[in-house]
């Protein structure tokens, strides 16, 4: 992932695991593929940042930003937010953003 594109907010593990919870429900809308397959092709280059992750899931756009899960090497579920000019925001906790992002 492209470091200089990404910002990393810091959350307690709870607040994470409810984002998290939300991002699953915001995708599992009937309408969210169209939603997202439209967005992408509003943003291609945001939509080429966002995907570049083999292991994202939950796809799910939240106003005009692009928010996907992806599960760290322990199991926990850390969401991420993709916004129109290619900036990336990734929610994780303490522990996994040193481990991460040092």
């Amino acid at each position: 992932m492209d470091q200089q594109h990404v910002q990393v907010e810091v959350l307690d593990v709870a607040a994470v695991d409810q984002m998290s919870g939300k991002v699953q429900a915001a995708a599992a809308s009937p309408e969210m593929d169209d939603r997202v397959r439209r967005w992408s092709e509003d943003n291609p280059l945001a939509a080429k940042q966002a995907t570049r992750r083999p292991d994202g899931y939950s796809f799910a756009v939240v106003g005009e930003t692009l928010m996907y899960l992806h599960r760290a090497p322990d199991g926990m579920v850390i969401p991420h937010a993709c916004y129109p000019d290619g900036t990336e925001k990734v929610y994780t906790d303490h522990l996994h953003a040193e481990a991460a992002y040092g």
